[in-house]
């Protein structure tokens, strides 16, 4: 996989990680760019990436409960160029995740809406038609 400098990555804090990795594989297709280990053999760090330049940083949380707080007011927006997989994917994923959509938004975008198991909101984005200009969708 290839290494890049990231000027901007998200990192999410997360209740377990195996699960919350295993979610970003199973649902958005995010693959392991590299995972850190705590001495016992658990996953603490792992690096993750969709496309090339959506890199998500996973940190596990020691324990600490997010309760109260889940999401902590957190949307990634990542760009597709199809949602209909994903939505398949999270769909079948128990518990499903869909919060909204697929749906068409004004502004040239089909949108759908998941939630990760720690709250997260992700958007995932595809443009609807991409003849539009951008002054013709804002104007």
């Amino acid at each position: 996989m290839e290494a890049y400098p990231m000027p901007l990555f998200v990192k999410l804090e997360v209740q377990n990680m195996t699960y919350s990795l295993n979610w970003y594989k199973e649902v958005l297709q995010f693959t392991s760019v590299f995972e850190l280990a705590d001495q016992q053999g658990n996953s603490v760090m792992a690096h993750i990436r969709g496309e090339k330049y959506q890199d998500i940083m996973l940190l596990s949380s020691g324990g600490k409960s997010n309760e109260g707080k889940k999401g902590q007011g957190v949307t990634l927006n990542v760009a597709a160029k199809e949602i209909e997989p994903f939505y398949k994917r999270a769909a079948q994923f128990s518990p499903a995740n869909v919060v909204e959509g697929p749906v068409n938004r004004p502004w040239n975008a089909r949108e759908l809406v998941l939630q990760d198991p720690d709250g997260y909101l992700i958007t995932l984005s595809m443009v609807i038609d991409q003849s539009r200009a951008f002054d013709d969708v804002m104007g």
